[in-house]
């Protein structure tokens, strides 16, 4: 049901300016005040079963001419439509009776103009104030594009560009990455692998100290960071100490020239996360020779797999006596009791706080895995020894990925509710402003009103 102040305005409908009367100023005014447009006043409002539409002039009674500067006359009106933010749950619709300005001058070349207004950009269907709440819809709360421009009754587009309009200026301002000085890098996928291409992925920067994405890049090889950092401010580059990554080489490489005075730290999830996949992957060789077959719920060694993926100081004696059981059942050659051995060797080293005791025991499960017969043993020993130095470096720097990863997560999300992207710049722009510690702008907290459990308002 339309409120108060509409109904009233409905009596007012179609009038000029010279047909304005005291009264009409005051119940407009109300109207004014709700519509919340610096510069407009309200002619009319009428409801229709789907939307409410408004009809609204500017209050500019003197405007001059920007050729001569001699007053302008008003030649024509034409109406425009444009959509603005929802009112009481109802989509809105501007229609603003354009003034056309003219100037008499005959030397003047200014001849004719439309008046423009902040509030509404040329050629857009939308309010600023209007794309500004569609931004930060799409962006900090990861809405769906589709979404919001049904809500707004416009076009998915109208809703995208003003997305890239005032989400651009919000990515790249540069007080939002600061100073960073320890940098994360890591991989998600962007494009899944289909007949036409292989997986597609990117790679994600993020301040590990504050928990934001500070950029994205297409592709996880060192030539797309090397010439990442070959963009970025030689300045900014130089207050860089440390930097976490996983266990990939390209990301290494790609470190040099611009970033080879940080020290490089071995994200510890993933250094223990190769221990577990040596573990897997013995156990499921040893499952096909032994038995012909992947694993099944009643396999011995199928029935420990989580089991042995546990840290050993955490098992009890039952889960303890669970894996001796399976692994003399389903083990002949103790090649998984090896790998199982070797990925609690590896654990140990994040035992540990003390580097010079982490240093020991990393050299001896580097030892221990090179000098075993298990071709998987043997790898993940070749491994450990080629990190050797960023892994003990994460006891000295505390950096870790751990942050990236949960930003990962925000990032997936974005992917979801995108239901698939085509094009790298929108993936990139809509992953910031989720994700990129964006300081929007601000909004007013309304006081709260009484209820039975605060019966006295704030306001």
């Amino acid at each position: 049901m339309v409120s108060g102040v509409w109904s009233l305005l409905r009596l007012f409908n179609d009038h000029d300016d010279d047909t304005r009367t005291p009264d009409m100023d005051e119940s407009t005014g109300l109207a004014e005040t709700m519509l919340g447009l610096d510069g407009f006043r309200v002619l009319s409002v009428r409801e229709t079963p789907t939307e409410l539409i408004v009809r609204v002039e500017t209050t500019a009674t003197l405007v001059g001419c920007s050729g001569c500067g001699v007053r302008a006359e008003s030649q024509d009106r034409m109406p425009i439509e444009i959509r603005d933010l929802s009112c009481f749950g109802r989509p809105v619709r501007l229609v603003w009776v354009k003034r056309r300005w003219r100037c008499r001058q005959v030397e003047c070349t200014a001849k004719t103009w439309t008046e423009l207004s902040p509030e509404v950009l040329a050629r857009q269907l939308i309010t600023w104030r209007g794309g500004v709440e569609a931004c930060r819809q799409v962006g900090e709360l990861a809405r769906p594009v589709s979404r919001v421009a049904a809500e707004f009754g416009v076009c998915w587009w109208t809703i995208m560009n003003a997305v890239i309009e005032h989400g651009t200026r919000l990515v790249d301002d540069p007080a939002r990455i600061g100073l960073v000085t320890q940098l994360g890098v890591d991989e998600t996928s962007f494009l899944a692998a289909n007949r036409d291409h292989h997986t597609i992925y990117a790679t994600g920067l993020v301040d590990l100290e504050r928990h934001v994405m500070i950029d994205m890049f297409g592709g996880n090889t060192a030539s797309g960071l090397r010439k990442w950092t070959g963009k970025a401010d030689p300045e900014w580059l130089a207050r860089v100490q440390v930097v976490a990554t996983d266990l990939t080489d390209s990301y290494r490489a790609g470190l040099k020239p611009d970033l080879t005075h940080v020290t490089l730290s071995a994200d510890p999830f993933h250094v223990v996360r190769a221990g577990n996949r040596c573990l897997d992957k013995i156990r499921r060789r040893v499952q096909n020779e032994t038995l012909g077959h992947r694993g099944r719920k009643d396999d011995p060694l199928y029935r420990i797999r989580k089991l042995m993926l546990t840290g050993a100081e955490r098992l009890d004696e039952k889960g303890r006596d669970r894996i001796l059981l399976g692994l003399r059942i389903g083990d002949p050659d103790d090649a998984v009791l090896g790998g199982w051995l070797a990925k609690e060797s590896v654990r140990e080293v994040y035992l540990t706080t003390d580097r010079a005791q982490a240093k020991v025991l990393l050299d001896k499960a580097i030892a221990g895995c090179l000098n075993d017969e298990v071709p998987e043993i043997i790898s993940l020993g070749t491994t450990l020894n080629k990190w050797r130095t960023e892994i003990l470096n994460y006891h000295d720097t505390r950096a870790s990925n751990g942050p990236t990863e949960g930003l990962n997560l925000c990032v997936k999300k974005v992917k979801r509710c995108g239901h698939g992207f085509r094009r790298f710049d929108h993936y990139r722009l809509r992953v910031l402003l989720h994700t990129g510690g964006i300081t929007w702008p601000a909004r007013p907290r309304p006081p709260h009103i009484r209820s039975r459990h605060t019966p006295h308002s704030n306001a």
